[in-house]
């Protein structure tokens, strides 16, 4: 099935400007589709009471890219109570870059939003001066009109970086709002940048690759190990699912 004839495609689903953004723009640097076993890319399923069952969708899309990135995915989850864009990618260890990182989930009562070049080495080691400062003016734009989210655990903040959009809105019209305008293009500009840092970036020497290859292991692992969305899945798909979707293609090495 391709994720084109889905309803995550839709003006149904919340995310779909920002999937078709994704993979618009990963085409344009060549980026070719990557299989996904069949048992992840789709399924269906249903959640809650037994007088209240409701469905629930999710599509798994993956691409990479022969020299620039190793695995890109995105997971799209669509039901009457949940809406989620998890999308990451992992660059080739062979170019000092950060991840690139989305979380934009929908719960019952608010919007849970992440936005970030993800850190695989400390900030100092892989954002240049000018980087960060693009970034932090981007962010700052945008948390004019998105507030900023309660501050994160150390354990958590140190797989993000200075430029992390981090904001949490309730379920209202005005949200609605912020998301379709203020978060959309934010994360277009994120991404545009992201990329033209990826493809411009040179290769660099065998030590620092293995520094990149350790960093990006100890940050895929500690998602394995704890990955906040593990309760929600959970609940939409049972946990043998979940265990098995985030060890093997959400978060694999």
């Amino acid at each position: 099935m391709l994720i084109q004839d889905t309803i995550f495609y839709s003006k149904e689903w919340r995310w779909n400007k920002f999937i078709k953004y994704l993979i618009s723009n990963l085409r344009q640097y060549n980026c070719l589709e990557k299989t996904i076993p069949s048992e992840y890319s789709y399924k269906e399923s249903t959640y809650g009471s037994k007088k209240s069952k409701k469905n629930v969708n999710l599509f798994t899309w993956g691409a990479k890219h022969n020299q620039r990135i190793k695995f890109a995915r995105a997971v799209c989850i669509n039901s009457p109570n949940y809406s989620v864009l998890n999308f990451l990618i992992i660059p080739n260890t062979s170019y000092n870059v950060p991840f690139f990182g989305v979380d934009f989930v929908s719960l019952p009562n608010s919007h849970l939003l992440v936005l970030d070049f993800q850190p695989s080495l400390n900030v100092e080691n892989q954002f240049s001066h000018e980087l960060i400062q693009k970034l932090i003016d981007l962010k700052n734009l945008c948390h004019l009109s998105l507030p900023i989210a309660e501050k994160m655990s150390d354990d958590v903040a140190r797989f993000f970086s200075p430029g992390l959009i981090w904001s949490k809105l309730p379920k209202e019209e005005n949200s609605e709002f912020l998301i379709a305008n203020q978060l959309y293009n934010s994360f277009t500009e994120y991404l545009k940048l992201y990329l033209e840092i990826l493809f411009e970036s040179n290769e660099v020497n065998a030590k620092l690759q293995t520094e990149l290859t350790i960093g990006q292991n100890n940050y895929l692992k500690y998602r394995r190990d704890k990955d906040p969305a593990r309760p929600m899945l959970s609940s939409l798909f049972g946990k043998e699912f979940t265990e098995s979707l985030i060890q093997e293609v959400l978060f694999t090495t």
